[in-house]
């Protein structure tokens, strides 16, 4: 029983810093969100599509995201093809889920374009961060698929 105890805490402890990482890395995401969202809204392409300059900011940040997560997050896991691969499928199913949250919220809703990128930024980080911890970097991503 106490051995099983001492394994629950260590798995809570790692996961806690797991999360404590992605939630800073997600932090600093939303800052360069927001940041390089409003250089391309308010200054280099004034009367661009807000969704398409939400888009381009995303789609840089995620760059990002996977650069940070993979070397701090996850436990430094090498680049490889197939890591890439199922980040990639990650992220065009974040980046869809983000521009369909921002469209919604800023064009249909006409909610102010910042705070629907920091509410969508919440919202998405769920996803990505289960998606990333059970597929992306975990060492065996297609178990869900093995005949039990």
């Amino acid at each position: 029983m106490a051995e099983m105890i001492q394994k629950a805490i260590h798995l809570f402890r790692k996961e806690f810093a797991r999360l404590f990482s992605f939630g800073v890395i997600g932090v600093t995401s939303l800052a360069l969100t927001v940041g390089l969202y409003a250089l391309f809204s308010r200054v280099l392409w004034v009367s661009g599509p807000h969704t398409v300059e939400y888009v381009i900011t995303v789609v840089i940040v995620t760059w990002l995201n996977y650069e940070l997560n993979r070397h701090f997050t996850f436990g430094k896991v090498k680049r490889s093809p197939e890591t890439m691969g199922r980040f990639a499928l990650v992220a065009l199913a974040s980046i869809a889920l983000n521009a369909i949250i921002f469209w919604i919220g800023h064009e249909i809703m006409h909610l102010s374009d910042f705070i629907v990128i920091i509410a969508t930024a919440f919202l998405v980080a769920t996803f990505t961060f289960s998606s990333h911890r059970l597929f992306t970097f975990h060492p065996e991503p297609w178990r869900f698929l093995k005949k039990r």
